[in-house]
């Protein structure tokens, strides 16, 4: 297995792991929905949740074009170079955190835009520093390789660092 078949795999599995992790809210939003005190079903929860599974779906479709991103030119060997699969895992906690932030700052929005109140940015922090976190680790993905390979290997001896970079 080389690294970009480890991140298409990878990927999957956190597109599957969105999908999965919403099955039980969405079940309980269709069997015991949440009343307004109008009697409607607020449509921002079903939104949220289809957003969270579009962005799962999306991970799942798209992940050998991701993967072919991450790792631009394939190694023979997993073992060879672990850097690629790295990226990924950085990638997939980015994508994960994104999907999440993206989904929480539109429910927020919804939530804003039918109140009467007006809307404070305090309410949306959350979900923009979760998206801003979740892009930064996607697109930073092989940077942060670098900086946590340099990390790992601080205070080693010259000759130990490229054993220990591996």
């Amino acid at each position: 297995m080389n690294p970009r078949n480890a991140a298409a795999i990878a990927l999957g599995v956190a597109g599957i792991w969105l999908i999965v992790s919403r099955l039980p809210e969405f079940g309980v939003s269709l069997v015991a929905p949440l009343l307004s005190p109008d009697g409607s079903v607020p449509w921002f929860v079903l939104v949220h949740l289809g957003v969270v599974i579009g962005c799962g779906l999306g991970l799942l479709f798209l992940r050998h074009r991701i993967a072919a991103w991450l790792v631009p030119m394939p190694q023979p060997d997993l073992r060879a170079s672990v850097s690629g699969l790295q990226a990924a895992a950085f990638s997939v906690v980015g994508l994960s955190l994104l999907a999440q932030g993206l989904a929480e700052l539109l429910a927020q929005l919804t939530l804003s835009a039918t109140e009467l109140g007006g809307s404070s940015w305090g309410r949306f922090a959350g979900s923009l520093a979760q998206i801003a976190v979740g892009l930064g680790l996607f697109l930073g993905a092989r940077g942060l390789v670098g900086v946590w390979r340099s990390l790992r290997t601080a205070g080693l001896p010259s000759e130990d660092r490229d054993a220990g970079a591996a």
